[in-house]
């Protein structure tokens, strides 16, 4: 919508500047309008949960419970946000969620932009069987219970590692990777050897640094993938005292939304004021505020990396 809107804009500021071109002004179909709506209809219904949930985090419990809380806050207050930030374990949720995102990211560009440099270069041995290995894994997968024996006989349960090891390489980031690395011109590489260059420098100091923009946007799908996964640790981390050091923000986030552990031993006047959906989503609030911060940063190049990383090759 807002790309829309602004190719529109353009051509509108250049036909103002020019007498013969303002007459011939680009008239708006019935398609435009209709998609324009189209466009206003999803984003509301993309923005207004989040508006929902705001308005009820920051709302007074008991008087929320009444219903009719659709937009603003009726009784404004930040106890729900007190009782959120007061409880140590989601802060240890946080330091858990904060490292595997960062660690985890790092860990799977280096080691998928590796493999995916080495798939875009003709005189790799063996490369169409390389190519057809990973191909099949796309498609074909062990499931939950082999899985989940593999990580017991690799001793990667109730560890740490076991959310960093197994999504350090994605076929279809290697293939987005690999598709940006062929569409960089042969002749870097050609003169980069005559000069000497081993292939380790070549692809640290030309392949990624002119790769931004599809890094960046693999960075944004690897970095949401760590930020909201919770089933591994559901399923990987057995041991109930392992759980509350290694538990991850969204698996917090879902306990505190289904078993409503944040309003247990609370004082009765306390329990008057608030109601555990209020907490609940005061928590989910305190849980995406970093990723609000983090996009922006990485927007820029994320429509172009995707784009030429699907298209080149």
């Amino acid at each position: 919508l807002a790309a829309t809107i602004a190719c529109r804009t353009k051509r509108f500021r250049l036909a103002a500047k020019n007498p013969l071109a303002r007459k011939k002004r680009q008239r708006w179909y019935v398609f435009d309008y209709v998609n324009v709506i189209i466009m206003v209809l999803f984003m509301v219904c993309c923005i207004y949960p989040i508006v929902y949930v705001v308005a009820g985090s920051f709302n007074v419990g008991s008087d929320y419970s009444t219903g009719g809380v659709w937009l603003l806050p009726r009784e404004f207050t930040f106890e729900n946000y007190e009782i959120v930030l007061a409880d140590p374990e989601l802060w240890s949720a946080y330091l858990i969620t904060i490292s595997r995102t960062v660690f985890g990211t790092v860990a799977a560009l280096l080691f998928t932009s590796i493999v995916a440099y080495a798939m875009s270069r003709r005189e790799l041995p063996f490369k169409s069987f390389f190519h057809w290995a990973n191909i099949i894994t796309m498609f074909f997968g062990g499931g939950l219970v082999p899985t989940f024996l593999v990580m017991r006989m690799l001793g990667l349960l109730n560890s740490y590692f076991v959310y960093i090891l197994p999504g350090l390489y994605s076929v279809y980031n290697m293939i987005i990777i690999c598709n940006f690395f062929r569409g960089i011109p042969e002749e870097l590489h050609e003169a980069a050897v005559m000069d000497g260059a081993s292939e380790t420098r070549i692809f640290s100091t030309i392949y990624l640094p002119l790769s931004k923009p599809v890094i960046a946007t693999v960075a944004l799908w690897v970095g949401i993938g760590h930020w909201n996964s919770f089933f591994d640790c559901m399923i990987y981390i057995t041991d109930v005292r392992t759980l509350d050091s290694l538990q991850t923000l969204q698996y917090y986030l879902l306990q505190v939304i289904n078993s409503s552990t944040l309003t247990e031993g609370m004082p009765a006047e306390q329990m008057e004021r608030i109601s555990s959906k209020t907490i609940s989503m005061a928590a989910i609030l305190v849980a995406i505020v970093p990723l609000f911060f983090a996009f922006p940063l990485i927007k820029r190049n994320f429509n172009s990396g995707i784009m030429i990383g699907s298209l080149k090759g």
